[in-house]
C-alpha cells in the first residue's frame, strides 16, 4: 500500500522534475511513512515517486520496480492477492525477481504481456509502468476501484497521484473548482469518475487505464462489470456452498501480510462472517475493532459487537462517537477525502482507522456485499416502480414541477422518469433541480442532464434480467465506487491504515453476478444467500438481524450546540462560496431543527463548505 506520484514528458530539466516529485511525495508522506523514493529516467523527462507502507516483503520491496535491464519501472498503491501464482509462473518463463513483493510481479508480467498483463491482476490497485523502450506512461486502476488515481495534463506533460492534493504540491496547476461537479455532488453526495471536484484533473474510472506517449493519451478498459448470458441453475444449497468456498478463498487471499492484520466488527453479517471464516482460517486470536454510538441508542449495535467478539474470542478494542468530537474531526476529514463526499459515514470510518492503527497495518471489512448480493431496502420492489408500468408518467411529471413537498417531488419524479435506469439514478437523488437551483449561485448549475454521469451504460443494461440486477448494477457502478471505496480508501490510509474487501474480490464478483435474483432477494427477505450462510456460522440473535451498516448519527447535526456552529459556520461564509446566502438561510430555518428528517442534507453543505474552505478559502477554514 502507497501514495504513487509522477510526472511524464515534462518540460523541465531533471532539477525541477526532481524537486516537484518531493513535493509531491511529500504531500502523501500519511499513505506510506515507511520510506519515500524518487526516480528520474535519465534521458526522458520522466519521473517516479511513491512513499511506501511495508506490508508485503518489508525489506526488499522499494519502489519504483524494475526489471532486469532498467527498462521497465512500476509504482503501485494496493494489493495483488494472486502475485505468488503469477510468480511462479513467470519464473517458468525465464524471469528473474530481486524480491518477493507484488510490484515487482507487475514488472515481469508487463514485460510478458504488455496492457494486456492488467486482465490477469487480482486484487485492488492504481499503478503507473513506465516502459523507457516504448517510450510511454500506462497508469490503470482496479475494475471496482479500491484505488484512487488522478490526473491531468498540460504543458507540463501529464502528471498523476494517488491524491489531488499533491497535483497541486507539485504546483503545477491552480485548485479551481469545477461547476459541474460541484452541481453533481449536491446531486448525488459524491463525484463519480473521470471527473474529480477540479478543473482540469479527472478520476482514472475503475477498470479503466490511460496510455500517454509522443502521439498523445488514449484510454482503454480492461474489465467492465457485467452480468455473464448464462447464469447459475444450482439450487439453494449448491449456490450456498459455492458462496461459502469462494469467500473462504477470497478471505484467505486477503490474510496474507508481512504486518498485523485486523477485523472490523460492526454487528452485521458481512464482516462478522469475515471474521468468522478468518479466524477458521488462521487459528488465531484476532484483533475486532467496532465503534459505539453512547448518546444513540438507535445506532449503537455495541450488544452484537460484543457478541461477536465473545464469539471469535477476538482481543476486541471500542472507540466511542460523541457529539463533543464531531466539531475536532470535522477539517481533518475534509482535508483527507480531497473531494466533497457524504454519500456515506465518514466521520465513524475516520475514527475507526484510526483505532485499528493503534495495533495493526491492514484491517478485513465487509464493504462490497450489499452491493452484489441486495442489503439496501431501495433494492426491493417500490410503489413508484410498480406505478410505471401504468400510463401515468406525464400526470407525475406535471405533479412533481408544481409540488413543493419534497418527498413528494421525489416519487413523483421516479414514476415520471424517462426510462428505468434514469428512475433509479433519481430515487437515490439527493437535492434535485429545485433545490439546487435555489441554493446555487448559477455560475455553478449544471446546465446538462445532471444524472447522466451514473446511468449505467446500454451493454450492462442489456446484461441485467431484472430490475433488482439493475439497480444492483447501478451501486456497483455508483455509489460503491464514487464514494465508499473513495473514502475507505482516503480515510483508512490518513492512518497508514489498509483496508481490505474480500467480497470484492474479482471471483466473489463473477460468482454473484452469475447467480439469479432470487438467491439475493427473496420475497422481502435480502442477501438471501448470505442469510443462509449466517444461520450456520452467526450467533442467532445476530444472524435474525436485519441489515443495518455501519453509520452515524445524522441527528448530531441539528442538536446544540453542533446547530448553532452549523447556522453561523454556514451562513458566515455564504458571501464568498457558492451557496445563495437568502436562499440558504431559509433552508436553514426550515431543517435545522431537533428531529429535522434533513438532518443529512445539514450534513452535506456543511462538508462542502469544508472542503471549499480547505481549498479555495484558507481564511475561513478554522472550525471552533
Amino acid at each position: 500500500m502507497c501514495g504513487i506520484a509522477g510526472i511524464f514528458a515534462a518540460e523541465a530539466d531533471p532539477s525541477e522534475i526532481r524537486a516537484i516529485l518531493i513535493r509531491m511525495n511529500e504531500a502523501q508522506r500519511h499513505r506510506g511513512p515507511d520510506e519515500g523514493r524518487i526516480w528520474l529516467d535519465p534521458v526522458m523527462p520522466v519521473g517516479l515517486a511513491s512513499r511506501r507502507l511495508a506490508i508485503i516483503d518489508p525489506d526488499h520491496g522499494r519502489q519504483p520496480a524494475v526489471n532486469e535491464d532498467g527498462s521497465i519501472h512500476v509504482v503501485m498503491n494496493g494489493e495483488i492477492y494472486n502475485h505468488a501464482d503469477l510468480r511462479s509462473r513467470l519464473l517458468a518463463a525465464g524471469h528473474r525477481f530481486a524480491s518477493l513483493c507484488d510490484t515487482e510481479v507487475v514488472v515481469h508480467l508487463y514485460e510478458e504481456y504488455g496492457i494486456q498483463s492488467l486482465e490477469k491482476l487480482k486484487g485492488m490497485f492504481a499503478l503507473a509502468v513506465l516502459d523507457t523502450k516504448r517510450e510511454r506512461l500506462l497508469l490503470a486502476r482496479d475494475g471496482v476501484g479500491m484505488k484512487p488515481l488522478y490526473h491531468c495534463h498540460g504543458k507540463f506533460g501529464v502528471a498523476f497521484s494517488s491524491e489531488p492534493q499533491a497535483l497541486f504540491a507539485a504546483g503545477l496547476l491552480p485548485a479551481e473548482p469545477d461547476p459541474q461537479a460541484i452541481d453533481l455532488y449536491f446531486s448525488l453526495g459524491y463525484v463519480p469518475a473521470p471527473l474529480s471536484s477540479f478543473r482540469h484533473i479527472g478520476k482514472l474510472q475503475a477498470g479503466h487505464y490511460l496510455v500517454a506517449n509522443k502521439d498523445g493519451i488514449r484510454q482503454g478498459v480492461h474489465w467492465r462489470f457485467r452480468y455473464p448470458s448464462r447464469r447459475s441453475d444450482a439450487g439453494s444449497g449448491q449456490c450456498e456452498e459455492g458462496l461459502e468456498r469462494q469467500l473462504r478463498e477470497a478471505v484467505r487471499s486477503h490474510l496474507k501480510a508481512d504486518a498485523p492484520v485486523g477485523f472490523y466488527l460492526s454487528g452485521g453479517w458481512d464482516s462478522s462472517l469475515v471474521a468468522v471464516l478468518a479466524a477458521q482460517e488462521t487459528g488465531e486470536r484476532l484483533r475486532t475493532y467496532s465503534l459505539v454510538f453512547p448518546e444513540d441508542p438507535g445506532h449503537d449495535e455495541s450488544r452484537y459487537q460484543r457478541l461477536m467478539a465473545k464469539t471469535l474470542g477476538s482481543e476486541h478494542h471500542e472507540v466511542e462517537y460523541r457529539d463533543s468530537g464531531l466539531l475536532s474531526m470535522l477539517l481533518p476529514v475534509a482535508r483527507h477525502l480531497g473531494e466533497p463526499c457524504a454519500a456515506m459515514p465518514v466521520m465513524a470510518h475516520y475514527q475507526l482507522a484510526a483505532l485499528a492503527s493503534r495495533d495493526v497495518r491492514v484491517v478485513l471489512s465487509g464493504e462490497g456485499a450489499d452491493e452484489l448480493y441486495g442489503g439496501y431496502p431501495w433494492h426491493l420492489p417500490r410503489l413508484p416502480y410498480l406505478l410505471r408500468r401504468l400510463p401515468v408518467q406525464s400526470l407525475f411529471g406535471t405533479i412533481a414541477a408544481i409540488t413543493d413537498r419534497i418527498g413528494l417531488r421525489r416519487f413523483c419524479r421516479v414514476v415520471a422518469a424517462a426510462d428505468e435506469r434514469t428512475a433509479d439514478a433519481e430515487w437515490l437523488r439527493v437535492f434535485d433541480e429545485a433545490e439546487k437551483k435555489a441554493l446555487l449561485r448559477p455560475s455553478y448549475r449544471y446546465a446538462g442532464r445532471d444524472l447522466e454521469p451514473v446511468i449505467i451504460p446500454d451493454a450492462l443494461q442489456a446484461s441485467c434480467r431484472d430490475g433488482i440486477d439493475r439497480r444492483l448494477a447501478h451501486d456497483v457502478l455508483g455509489r460503491l465506487e464514487g464514494a465508499i471505496l473513495l473514502a475507505a480508501d482516503r480515510l483508512s490510509m490518513a492512518h497508514a491504515l489498509e483496508i481490505r474487501m474480500p467480497f470484492l474480490d474479482s471471483d466473489m464478483i463473477a460468482f454473484a453476478a452469475a447467480l439469479p435474483s432470487s438467491m439475493k432477494i427473496r420475497g422481502r427477505r435480502q442477501k438471501y444467500l448470505l442469510s443462509r450462510l449466517a444461520d450456520r456460522y452467526l450467533p442467532g440473535e445476530i444472524a435474525a438481524r436485519r441489515k443495518k451498516g455501519l453509520s452515524q448519527p445524522h441527528g448530531s447535526w441539528v442538536r446544540e450546540p453542533i446547530a448553532s456552529f452549523v447556522r453561523r459556520f454556514l451562513l458566515d461564509q455564504a458571501a464568498s462560496g457558492p451557496f445563495e446566502k437568502r436562499r440558504l438561510e431559509r433552508y436553514l430555518a426550515q431543517w435545522l431543527y431537533p428531529g429535522s428528517i434533513k438532518a443529512l442534507h445539514i450534513a452535506r453543505l456543511v462538508f462542502f463548505q469544508c472542503w471549499w474552505n480547505t481549498h479555495f478559502d484558507k481564511a475561513a477554514s478554522r472550525v471552533d
